[in-house]
């Protein structure tokens, strides 16, 4: 092999190394139990907070879903919410999202389908993404109809979850 043969084959190894990871920071920041700062956030308190406001953001839907499954949030911020949900297997890594922003229908489906531990179609099981994800809250009458990239409302979220709670009681 000649020497330009091998600095096209290291180059792209590199950039499949380079490529594949992953978009979010995993360390942790989180700090022992004993020394939280403040109490840990509980579900009653943040769905009146979301009732009282008209956009969810992603931040607020990711407590959410860990109040859901995990019953409790001690994560300090974004960041360490999308990595806790990453490792439950509910979120994905590689998700781009910015805190603040109002969560989309497609995000908050492909969570709570993981969550709930639906049965879901080929498609799903396949290609695991948002727009599946959706497909089949909507199949599952979990959402309304729209886009898979349509902002929820507050009072949106609060009843998409309490539909899913009330699924995984069945």
């Amino acid at each position: 092999m000649n020497t330009l043969s091998k600095l096209l084959v290291l180059f792209l190894v590199g950039m499949t190394a380079v490529s594949c990871q992953s978009s979010v920071d995993f360390s942790r920041t989180t700090l022992p139990v004993d020394q939280q700062p403040d109490p840990p956030i509980n579900s009653a308190s943040l769905a009146y907070e979301l009732s009282q406001k008209t956009w969810c953001s992603n931040d607020e839907a990711f407590s959410m879903m860990l109040l859901m499954v995990a019953e409790e949030d001690r994560c300090l911020n974004f960041n360490e919410r999308h990595i806790e949900l990453t490792v439950k297997g509910l979120a994905d890594g590689s998700w781009n999202l910015n805190p603040s922003d109002p969560v989309t229908k497609g995000t908050l489906a492909f969570m709570v389908i993981r969550a709930i531990n639906l049965k879901t179609g080929v498609m799903m099981y396949v290609l695991p993404s948002r727009r599946y994800a959706y497909r089949e809250a909507l199949h599952h009458q979990l959402m309304t109809p729209g886009s898979v990239h349509e902002p929820l409302t507050a009072p949106e979220v609060i009843g998409i979850l309490g539909r899913a709670a009330r699924w995984m009681e069945n």
